[in-house]
């Protein structure tokens, strides 16, 4: 299987670990994840997920394959989640505080900026309401 772009989004009150946190529980919870061991039937916990060797050599092609943040200047690397910065949020939103719908339909259209970031990375953005950070987008490439 090849490398596959995906993006997820959630409630934000703060906290982006948390909102993290919340967002892969979700996405466990749902299934939203490439699993092909089907003989194995589904792990009961995201840890059990992350012992399987093909998740290992793979990944699950979700937000389950980043954990670290760092800062918009930060290197990518393996796992990490680089927010955008103001002049890349202008770029490709229009905005420095891009709306809920405004990601929606750049995700729809397929235009969410990818290009600095290699596989197994994420970038992410705050989305508002009002002047609110009310949700937390996280996007990224996962698998070979």
């Amino acid at each position: 299987m090849g490398a596959s772009a995906w993006s997820v989004r959630g409630r934000f009150a703060g906290d982006p670990e948390a909102a993290l946190d919340a967002i892969k529980a979700r996405v466990f919870a749902e299934g939203d994840y490439l699993w092909e061991e089907d003989e194995l039937g589904r792990p009961d916990s995201v840890d059990e997920l992350y012992e399987v060797e093909s998740v290992q050599e793979s990944g699950t092609h979700s937000v389950l394959d980043v954990h670290e943040f760092i800062s918009a200047t930060g290197e990518d690397d393996f796992g990490t989640i680089r927010p955008l910065t103001d002049e890349e949020l202008l770029t490709a939103f229009g905005t420095e505080e891009p709306s809920v719908a405004g990601f929606d339909e750049l995700d729809k259209a397929g235009q969410l900026p990818y290009e600095r970031r290699p596989r197994w990375s994420a970038n992410c953005a705050l989305l508002y309401e009002d002047d609110v950070a009310i949700e937390l987008a996280i996007w990224g490439v996962s698998g070979e």
